[in-house]
């Protein structure tokens, strides 16, 4: 008798990474995209991109979470919440809590969601 795996949910999305400009308060948006699978994340944007793992798979109707990554700035505070209406995940990466401006936001979403009829990008 074979043994079935469980099969790992996939997610995808889009990304976008303010970048801070030099000798500027102002901040330029790069759009990439974003796609999960299981506990990994992975954001892709043109020229760089960043993996980590979350701290679970994501679930439908769980409350908002917050952990720690580590970044080439110092560690990052991510927040990964759910949109029921959309069924989708949302997630905010801050440098510190005290900054108002992410670093990263982002959304991902199964094929359920309708979200998923958007042209992806």
């Amino acid at each position: 008798m074979a043994m079935s795996l469980p099969i790992a949910s996939t997610y995808h999305g889009f990304a976008t990474m303010y970048m801070r400009m030099p000798m500027s308060s102002s901040t330029l948006p790069i759009q990439g995209h974003c796609t999960v699978e299981d506990r990994r994340i992975t954001l892709k944007f043109p020229f760089t991109g960043i993996e980590f793992e979350l701290p679970s798979s994501p679930k439908e109707n769980r409350n908002d979470f917050d952990f720690t990554i580590r970044s080439v700035r110092g560690d990052m505070t991510m927040t990964i919440g759910y949109v029921p209406d959309l069924k989708a995940f949302t997630g905010i990466g801050r440098l510190n809590e005290e900054d108002e401006a992410p670093a990263l936001t982002f959304c991902f979403y199964s094929h359920e969601s309708p979200l998923n009829r958007l042209p992806r990008l």
